[in-house]
């Protein structure tokens, strides 16, 4: 029992399992494209957000402490490594036009760790900027790029799709700055620590409806798959956000939350295969 636990706390801790949520999102991003097989881009993705999650997590930690990691530090660290070797390897084979539309994520990344600003800052130390530019990441990372890759055209459709996008990590990002309100730094200026845990989750709750609402502004005729996973990952995403307290479960957003996009990956999947 104890062998299970250490394997799931290596799961959540190496970041595995956001990646993995990271990777759903391409494919829900493929899927609205009709696109498939894209097994390549995936694992691309995957190995990209494992790196840079353990990175923005442990290069401090790792820098200070390297001579007394423990194993599971040392385990996260090689992950760490091979995942990058593999992820760059990967990226060589990309198409030249993805790999320049990916160089501005990828500096929004390091300027979000590394502190190149005035007072040791970097861009996470911002006040109030830090949801919003991981919304912005995610949005790049799970929509942007993957339709560059597929070549697909930034039609209006597109545009209406890294909005969605942007506005459903902002709502995933909440439940965590709800969470952490206890431990961030005032100079931080998060949503709760301006506005209150409670009016946090009505802005949140704005934020979903907006997302929903989006979908039928899009151009062309609507699947009735697409309309009933927004539904369903809305009303999910509505239940986690006001089910979350400062004082929760080890694993209520680490995990739980954060398996919202395997959630609406597999309703869409589900229903693909109802409506088949």
């Amino acid at each position: 029992m104890k062998s299970l636990e250490n394997i799931f706390r290596f799961y959540i801790n190496s970041s595995i399992h956001v990646a993995l949520a990271s990777a759903c999102l391409v494919q829900v991003t493929f899927i609205k494209y009709g696109i498939s097989d894209q097994y390549t881009f995936l694992l691309f993705s995957f190995l990209g957000s494992v790196t840079a999650y353990n990175f923005v997590k442990y290069s401090k930690v790792s820098k200070l402490y390297h001579k007394r990691l423990t194993k599971s530090m040392r385990e996260i660290r090689v992950l760490t490594i091979l995942s990058a070797v593999l992820f760059v390897y990967l990226g060589s084979k990309l198409p030249v036009k993805t790999l320049l539309y990916m160089t501005p994520l990828v500096a929004l990344t390091i300027l979000y760790i590394v502190p190149v600003f005035p007072n040791n800052k970097n861009l996470r130390s911002v006040a109030g900027i830090k949801i919003f530019i991981i919304g912005l990441l995610w949005a790049g990372t799970t929509v942007l790029i993957p339709v560059v890759y597929i070549g697909e055209n930034f039609d209006f459709n597109f545009f209406i799709e890294v909005l969605q996008r942007f506005l459903f990590i902002i709502v995933m990002m909440l439940p965590f700055e709800i969470r952490d309100l206890q431990y961030d730094e005032v100079e931080l200026e998060t949503v709760p620590q301006k506005i209150g845990v409670t009016r946090t989750k009505v802005f949140g709750s704005v934020l979903l409806v907006v997302f929903l609402l989006l979908t039928v502004v899009k151009n062309g005729s609507l699947s009735s798959i697409e309309i009933l996973s927004t539904i369903l990952v809305t009303t999910i995403s509505l239940l986690f956000l006001w089910g979350t307290e400062k004082k929760q479960s080890e694993y209520y957003c680490s995990f739980l939350v954060e398996s919202v996009p395997m959630i609406w990956l597999g309703s869409i999947l589900i229903l693909q295969y109802l409506f088949a």
